[in-house]
């Protein structure tokens, strides 16, 4: 599976949306939801790809790959456009990105959900 890495979400988060927010803020915000993703969809896995999660370093953590993959990617441009447009007080631009938002989570979940048990999952042979 195609990872995404933190400079790649941040360069095509910058190519769709010109802004004039920090790297170290959009670095923030990408932290705060992969936190979100791992405390609510890959903690208790199975298998989980990670067993702890560290918030991402603005200067050193450019090549590190994120916890959503490729072909869900707009996951992580929908929350730091619905971010910016929070922060310039544009409603009808923030709604819209937080309903582009939550259907791009939406249905990263239900295919995580799909393709990984969680760990207490009970085996029943009838």
């Amino acid at each position: 599976m195609k990872k995404i890495t933190l400079n790649e979400a941040l360069a095509y988060f910058n190519s769709q949306c010109p802004n004039q927010y920090s790297r170290e803020d959009k670095v923030n915000w990408i932290s705060e939801l992969d936190s979100i993703v791992f405390e609510n969809v890959i903690k208790d896995r199975e298998n989980a790809p990670i067993s702890e999660f560290t918030p991402y370093d603005s200067a050193a953590d450019g090549s590190r790959e994120l916890l959503v993959p490729f072909m869900f990617r707009d996951v992580y441009r929908y929350y730091i456009e619905k971010n910016v447009a929070y922060s310039n007080r544009e409603i009808n631009s923030y709604n819209n990105a937080r309903n582009m938002f939550l259907s791009c989570f939406e249905n990263y979940f239900a295919w995580y959900n799909r393709n990984n048990k969680t760990a207490n999952t009970l085996n029943y042979n009838i």
